[in-house]
């Protein structure tokens, strides 16, 4: 059999280019109206839009408070500036230039696809580092533009930090796969992209604390690795605390937050390098065994600090939301719950492309040459099997186990190829080769999950009112043109609107679905759900002055489901309440808007 071409570095560059270039297109024409319209599927990047304007707007760098959300406290956001920076660095650009709509609809395209092609980059890099020919590297690229769990995050209009994560964890594998420097700047690299992280969300914590332990491990098995161990401590330690004092009010930084990076988390870290550095500069360490000793200390120290300063972060940062709130808004988030909680399907989609891309990488290290290669690929070993954990015990991680499984999963899937062209029956050779289809990411779990049909354990009911995208034409700013007109004012609505209320209108809202506001959390569902009568008190004390919702909008249907003689049920049924009065929107706004009747105005007529 002939060998497949070999590519040089400028040929396999423009390829790469190429390919960006075509998934782009793809992902711009398949979102076209929701560009055009303005229209968020998701309302984190409805509400980062949100934070990106009162930036601009004069909001302080530093006061990450939401204030439109439950007026008048409002609510202090858990969210990065790291993040913000790059979108609101674009609008300031073309804002004078193209006006405010064109340049908010080109940046909403542009930052998705561009951070897209930096992972691209850094995907080809990490095959190309651990000893991949160009032809490999750019199968990873094609794997990585294919797969649905990963570029569902970098299509345009997803503004939110999801697609950044990915890129700073891409820049620590790129790292820690990388054997040929031992002078400490991979570890430098890996300890500042963790860092970035942590700060744009504690779910980087786990994979830092992964990273570390790699880095550990070599230290041990060779005296020549200390310098990457400590320079990744010191850099992720000092980084950590820069971003957070860079982004934060001081008021802010100090605050022991458990649900985003904070002193809680920056003192045992602290603790855990001071040690290390501490016990390796005192004690003689010439054999593994005695190197184990300062590991040992340095984490027993950071675990100790951890349980004496922030014990209650170990009950995770939902523990302390209302009952009623934890039922109807967290275990509604599927990203946030178990694989025990999925559907069979969707355990399926976690699964399957990782448990590929772990057979390809076991491959991999049992065909590879010589140590450097070895060690390369039981690194990333490791991370896939750390990440598949992590992503089992939440959906939301399972983009990061799909993405350091692509280098297995091209070993896996070039073996195949390799098998199936050495059948002599053109044929049979065609249909196998073709039938590779399935050992891609996409392609597995897509033909897993269908072999299992409607075999998921959602009742149909629910399936049927969860497929309902009314949101999608309600919530638009066409749609919403009636309500933007009123008079600046407070909205009670259900969570899932709430923040295409903020992007789209003038308007501020009791509740959106963000942990932070537990208690309008509470009161918008608590309005919601108990019959008329009650959410009378509800409603009027909430401070709002009208009532809004999508009659066929998922959480409309949940609600009135589940409590048949709520409010919400009752309105859904078209029936109003002699304490809300019907406000007509104009013709063809599906909205429905009700002014809120205060107690003092109800008895005074």
């Amino acid at each position: 059999m002939n060998r497949a071409p070999s590519l040089s570095a400028e040929s396999s560059r423009a390829i790469l280019l190429a390919m960006w270039t075509i998934a782009a297109i793809v992902l711009i024409a398949l979102n076209w109206s929701l560009i055009t319209a303005l229209n968020f599927r998701d309302p984190d990047d409805a509400l980062r839009l949100v934070q990106v304007r009162d930036l601009l707007a004069g909001q302080s760098w530093f006061d990450l408070t939401q204030h439109r959300i439950f007026p008048p406290e409002g609510v202090p956001m858990h969210w990065s500036r790291l993040v913000d920076l790059p979108i609101a660095l674009m609008l300031a650009l073309l804002d004078p230039l193209l006006g405010a709509p064109l340049a908010e609809r080109i940046t909403l395209v542009a930052i998705p696809l561009g951070w897209l092609l930096v992972l691209s980059l850094l995907v080809y890099k990490i095959a190309r580092w651990m000893e991949q020919s160009h032809v490999m590297a750019l199968l990873c690229v094609f794997l990585l533009l294919t797969s649905v769990s990963i570029m569902i995050q970098f299509t345009p209009m997803r503004i939110d930090h999801h697609g950044i994560q990915l890129v700073c964890g891409a820049v620590a594998v790129m790292a820690l796969v990388r054997m040929d420097r031992r002078d400490g700047r991979l570890g430098l690299l890996a300890g500042i992209a963790m860092a970035c992280w942590m700060q744009i969300s504690l779910e980087g914590l786990p994979y830092a604390v992964t990273a570390g332990g790699i880095f550990a491990l070599r230290h041990i098995a060779r005296t020549d690795r200390k310098a990457d161990l400590r320079a990744y401590m010191l850099a992720l330690t000092g980084g950590s605390a820069v971003l957070l004092f860079a982004t934060r009010a001081p008021a802010d930084a100090l605050r022991p937050w458990c649900d985003s990076f904070s002193p809680s988390y920056l003192v045992p870290l602290g603790i855990t390098t001071l040690t290390l550095l501490a016990a390796q500069g005192r004690l003689r360490c010439p054999t593994r065994t005695a190197r184990i000793l300062p590991l040992a200390l340095a984490g027993g120290a950071g675990i100790a600090t951890f349980l004496l300063t922030a014990r209650q972060c170990l009950a995770g940062p939902f523990d302390t939301l209302d009952p009623l709130v934890y039922k109807l808004w967290y275990l509604g988030v599927q990203e946030g719950l178990p694989i025990t909680m999925q559907s069979p399907e969707m355990r399926m989609i976690i699964v399957v492309p990782a448990l590929l891309g772990l057979v390809g990488s076991g491959l991999a290290l049992h065909r590879a040459p010589h140590d450097r290669a070895r060690s390369a690929w039981a690194t990333l070993l490791i991370l896939q099997i750390a990440s598949l954990v992590i992503a089992l015990s939440v959906m939301r991680a399972m983009a990061f186990a799909h993405l350091v499984a692509l280098p297995g999963n091209a070993v896996l899937l070039a073996a195949l190829i390799r098998i199936a062209q050495r059948f002599k029956a053109m044929p049979l050779r065609v249909c196998l080769t073709a039938a590779t289809v399935i050992a891609t990411p996409s392609g597995a779990a897509v033909s897993a999950a269908a072999t299992l049909g409607d075999g998921g354990h959602v009742p149909s009911d629910e399936k049927k009112a969860d497929s309902i995208p009314a949101r999608y034409s309600c919530t638009t700013p066409r749609a919403l043109k009636g309500l933007a007109a009123l008079p600046a004012t407070t909205l009670f609505t259900p969570l899932d609107i709430g923040a295409h209320m903020l992007v789209y209108t003038h308007h501020s809202v009791i509740a959106t679905g963000h942990h932070r506001n537990g208690a309008g959390m509470k009161v918008a569902l608590e309005g919601l759900t108990t019959p008329p009568d009650t959410a009378r008190g509800i409603v009027t004390g909430s401070g709002a002055r009208y009532l809004a919702f999508c009659a066929g909008e998922n959480e409309v249907a949940r609600y009135s489901r589940l409590y048949p003689q709520g409010l919400m049920a009752v309105l859904a049924a078209g029936h109003t309440p002699d304490w809300l009065e019907p406000v007509p929107m104009r013709s063809g706004e599906t909205i429905k808007v009700y002014r809120i009747v205060s107690r003092t105005a109800d008895t005074t007529s």
